[in-house]
């Protein structure tokens, strides 16, 4: 058997490697060129870099660690599990009472139940975080719908949020078909 120019032919293997090697990062460097003659710049590289908010939101100053509230929805014996399923149709959602007293729905405190589980009787569950800055609020109250905007099921009594920073305040309430 004769062999080629390049020997047994691993020479012609790295040889190309090498040269898509060198091709890739040349690409890779015009075009990082490209875009900063452009006018566009790289992202920044150090970590003091000052990240501006999407949308204009109120400053909320969480100073500590925060605090929790874990709603708890107990099933009834005849809830209908066939028609009414915990983690498809369920709807919550919190609600504050504003200085009109009119009850206003709280922006990211909707959803339908994290997780289920059997105690005594089955009880879903969904947890909220909250900074300091909200700590002692209220009232609130919590409501659970067939599904998004359907039949309202259950509304829970008023509440104030924990007091404490790290606290973890759990709220029940018992859900009827």
């Amino acid at each position: 058997m004769k062999q080629g120019q390049f020997g047994n032919g691993r020479i012609g293997i790295y040889y190309l490697i090498a040269l898509f090697s060198l091709a890739a990062f040349g690409l890779l460097l015009v075009s990082t060129r490209q875009a900063t003659a452009d006018g566009y710049d790289l992202p920044p590289r150090d970590e003091d870099t000052t990240i501006t908010p999407l949308a204009p939101t109120e400053p909320i100053v969480a100073t500590g660690e925060g605090a929790r509230v874990h709603l708890q929805a107990h099933f009834s014996q005849d809830w209908p599990w066939e028609t009414m399923h915990w983690q498809q149709d369920l709807w919550l959602k919190v609600q504050w009472l504003d200085e009109d007293e009119v009850w206003q729905d709280v922006t990211g405190w909707q959803g339908q139940l994290d997780a289920i589980q059997q105690k005594e009787d089955w009880v879903g569950m969904k947890e909220f975080w909250f900074a300091d800055a909200h700590l002692g609020t209220g009232p609130y109250r919590w409501q659970v719908y067939e599904v998004a905007d359907g039949r309202l099921l259950v509304t829970s009594d008023p509440f104030y949020l924990p007091s404490k920073s790290g606290d973890l305040m759990a709220l029940d309430t018992m859900l009827e078909p």
